[in-house]
C-alpha cells in the first residue's frame, strides 16, 4: 500500500510502502493496513488513531485515510505544525 509519511524525524514527507495484513488465505480475502510498521515511538504512544478526509476538487471527490499518533511526550512534527499550533507525533496518509 503506497502512502506518504509525515515523520517528526524528517524535514520532508516521504513516499513509503505500508505493510498489510490479510484476513485469510484466499485471493479474495480482505487486506488491512498496518500503520504501526511506519509510526515511531511505540513505547510512548502504542495507540494509532485514524480518520477519513474528503477533498472536493471540482466534480471529483478524493477520500484519504489518515493514521496518526499524537501525544505530549512525542517529538514535535514541524511538517504538520503551523503558527502557534504544535503537532507532536507522526502521520501517514
Amino acid at each position: 500500500l503506497r502512502c506518504r509519511l509525515y515523520s517528526a524525524s524528517w524535514t520532508r514527507p516521504c513516499q513509503v510502502t505500508m505493510l498489510t495484513r490479510c484476513s485469510g488465505r484466499s485471493h479474495a480475502a480482505q487486506r488491512f493496513p498496518v500503520p504501526e510498521s511506519l509510526l515511531e515511538e511505540a513505547a510512548v504512544q502504542p495507540y494509532v488513531h485514524n480518520c477519513f478526509v474528503n477533498v472536493w476538487e471540482g466534480r471529483y471527490i478524493h477520500r484519504f485515510c489518515i493514521f496518526f499518533k499524537r501525544h505530549l511526550r512525542l517529538r514535535a512534527n514541524m511538517l504538520l505544525s503551523t503558527g502557534g499550533r504544535k503537532f507532536q507525533g507522526d502521520a501517514v496518509v
